[in-house]
């Protein structure tokens, strides 16, 4: 028992204890097994993870191992004596230590077919390098490398390379001499020119070169003949070489975040390709070559042509029938979208497309389409033939209306309409029987189609700012709503035609014994959902002591405050009016009745007092009470591990700076990661609020 303790208090010696017993085990198993049957298993040697800081000196007699491994110790170095020794070292892994050099005699490995060196401190790779005849897979990815010895060619067994994450600004001059090269990836270093000997990979198939300062390619890379997958992205790339003799076995092309203004002609020949990206360039008007469509119709499966300048699409677009998704409309996501609104100005960041070619709807296996942020005034008749299409983000254009075809779409799931002009939905709206979010905020709609009623999938649906007049009555159908916005509108009915409506909260008061589990883990109370049955609105002369302490029936004050205080989505719009924040919680549920819902209300009004926002409950039917303003009220602290009690009440919705907004200004961004994230949309910013009990991941991530 005392040794035990012993080397619970001291994890050196626990980890020594298992160098021992491991080095014990090897070399019983040199002594004792049949060494042509088990000669791979029993000439690995693993040492990982066992906090080493130096090299074991008496793994330098084990002069028989082939396969070593020293993964994530504290090795500052590795002994000369090691490469005199270790002389029959196959695979060699050190990753994640903090090496800064490698012996000088390292080249006398000369069986070494595979080195993994990855996530240390490397500078500098020791001139004997080039001596590792036999080997075939470099793994040094996330060095400090600057350069690499100019006689790196001579490894002309190399087939695969990852130098991802360095500081490299150059390729040796005889890079191109890699004739056996299939896999070669230096993604985030300082790349600025590639060698005119790079066209000399002639097995080359996955080239990964984003994330660096290339500005222009060599020409001898049009020769490379095997190209499968390229990935130049986020370089300064203003053109792309005139041939590309792998054009015809390509299959995956990234050519993201350059300032390509035109493609070659070449790209009209990509029969093999699957993936083809080209977002945020300056590609203009019609760019794709009208061979195009022909020649890549049986193979593509995504086009994203995001955040350019495009006007028009090849006419023979409806010849693409593999195509999956499209992407056609903005590069930038919400949490970037900050940083391009300037006042009452929005950058935009899709294209400049007008019409859709009519055959458009010939892409029968469509599934995702993103033409937000465009100039579209209609949609082809032809839109309602996307038998197949489920996701789809047409907002943030000029459309009036829909065609009828549109309600064919009956495998549509998500639909993002918002900042549009439509006045009026087709008659058959109701038809798309899969709809489960809607968006239609910002919009002109003054009336919903009464098949609206039909659409007893939809579970969030936006109705922000348009034209509406009444609560549409078809509301009351729709049983499966969650989220339900209809803030600035123009609701002008009187009170006595008014639904009456009642706010409860999604969550249930929290307990407070419940205090080291804020976020909901394991609690019994979480998410119950109480829906009430609606009874008439009582008069005043009848309302009795025991009436009162029923839940208390809204007027229309109270139905216009809960509207503009108490939305769904946790998000703030941006209109005419200037921004509208919603702080609180998700609408809980409809129940059948004569326009009878259940939502939840937590309000910020400062200027309606407790008894009028919250009334008399029972204890059966809490309703929650009037706090201060929430905006008022932002923690500083960045951590959503940090305890929230001795800040503020556990009522107040409690808001936090998302990470990618720290030191970069004035500009916040609110933001918890919870299970209502969507698919990013058009001019729309969101801002989530944690409630108790909402979100259940957070340590997860």
């Amino acid at each position: 028992m005392e040794m035990n303790n012993a080397v619970d208090e001291n994890p050196d010696l626990a980890n020594d204890r298992s160098l021992q017993h491991t080095l014990s085990r090897f070399k019983n198993q040199q002594l004792s097994s049949n060494h042509k049957a088990e000669k791979g298993e029993n000439h690995v040697l693993c040492l990982k993870s066992l906090d080493l800081s130096s090299f074991p000196e008496s793994v330098l007699d084990l002069t028989h191992v082939e396969h070593l491994v020293l993964d994530h110790n504290s090795l500052a170095s590795l002994p000369g004596q090691l490469c005199n020794t270790l002389t029959h070292l196959a695979v060699l892994s050190v990753m994640g230590n903090d090496l800064e050099t490698l012996p000088a005699s390292f080249g006398n490995l000369t069986l070494l077919r595979e080195l993994h060196v990855g996530e240390n401190c490397l500078q500098e790779l020791p001139d004997s390098f080039s001596d590792l005849k036999e080997l075939r897979k470099l793994y040094l990815t996330g060095n400090e490398l600057r350069t690499l010895p100019c006689d790196f060619g001579h490894l002309e067994h190399l087939e695969i390379f990852m130098v991802d994450e360095n500081h490299l600004k150059t390729l040796p001059k005889m890079f191109g001499s890699l004739r056996r090269l299939e896999t070669f990836d230096a993604s985030n270093n300082k790349l600025e020119v590639l060698p005119e000997s790079f066209g000399g990979l002639s097995c080359l198939r996955v080239l990964n070169l984003s994330g660096n300062k290339l500005s222009c390619l060599p020409e001898s890379f049009e020769d490379l003949p095997r190209l499968q997958e390229v990935e130049l992205s986020g370089n300064s790339l203003s053109f792309l070489t005139k041939d590309l003799k792998s054009s015809r076995c390509l299959k995956k092309l990234y050519v993201d975040n350059n300032v390509l203004k035109e493609l070659p002609s070449w790209v009209g020949h990509l029969s093999s390709i699957q993936e083809m990206s080209l977002r945020d360039n300056k590609l203009m008007n019609q760019p794709l070559p009208e061979s195009f469509p022909v020649c890549s119709g049986r193979s593509l499966r995504l086009l994203d042509l995001s955040g350019n300048f495009i006007t028009a699409l090849p006419a023979s677009m409806g010849q693409l029938g593999t195509l999956e998704s499209l992407h056609l409309g903005s590069a930038i996501g919400e949490l970037e979208r900050r940083h391009f609104q300037n006042g009452d100005f929005l950058y935009s960041s899709g294209n400049w497309l007008c019409v859709l070619p009519e055959n458009f709807g010939r892409l029968r296996h469509l599934r995702r389409v993103h033409l937000d942020e465009n100039q579209l005034t209609h949609l082809p008749e032809s839109f309602g033939d996307l038998s197949s299409l489920e996701f789809l983000d047409v907002g943030q254009n000029w459309l009036k209306e829909l065609p009828d075809s549109f309600c064919h779409l009956n495998n549509l799931q998500f639909c993002q309409l918002s900042k549009n002009h439509l006045q009026l939905l087709p008659s058959n709206f109701g038809h798309l029987s899969s709809l489960v979010d809607l968006r239609l905020d910002n919009n002109m709609l003054g009336e919903l189609p009464e098949s609206f009623a039909e659409l007893q999938t939809l579970r969030t649906l936006d109705l922000f700012c348009n034209e509406l007049r009444e609560v549409p009555g078809t509301l009351k159908y729709l049983t499966n709503i969650t989220r339900l916005d209809m803030d600035k509108n123009k609701f002008s009915l009187p009170p006595e035609l008014v639904p009456n409506i009642i706010f409860k909260p999604t969550y249930a008061a929290r307990d407070p014994r419940l205090q080291d589990s804020w976020r909901g883990r394991n609690r019994a109370d979480r998410n119950k959902v109480e829906v009430l049955k609606i009874e008439p609105l009582p008069s005043e002369e009848e309302e009795t002591d025991e009436e009162r302490e029923e839940p208390i029936q809204w007027n229309d004050s109270i139905l216009r405050q809960a509207m503009a205080k108490s939305m769904s989505l946790w998000r703030s719009h941006t209109s005419e009016e200037g921004s509208h924040t919603r702080v609180e919680g998700s609408h809980t549920g409809i129940e059948n009745g004569p326009m009878s819902m259940t939502f939840n209300s937590q309000f910020s009004d400062g200027d309606v007092s407790t008894e009028e926002s919250t009334g008399t409950t029972s204890p059966e039917s809490p309703v929650s009470p009037t706090f201060p303003s929430a905006i008022s009220f932002i923690p500083e602290t960045e951590n959503w591990e940090d305890e929230i009690e001795d800040t503020c009440p556990w009522e107040m919705p409690v808001y936090y700076r998302h990470p990618s907004r720290r030191d970069k200004g004035t500009s916040e961004m609110q933001f918890v990661p919870c299970e209502d994230h969507v698919e990013p949309v058009a001019r729309i910013r969101f801002l989530y609020t944690v409630e108790d009990g909402q979100f259940e991941d957070a340590d997860e991530d």
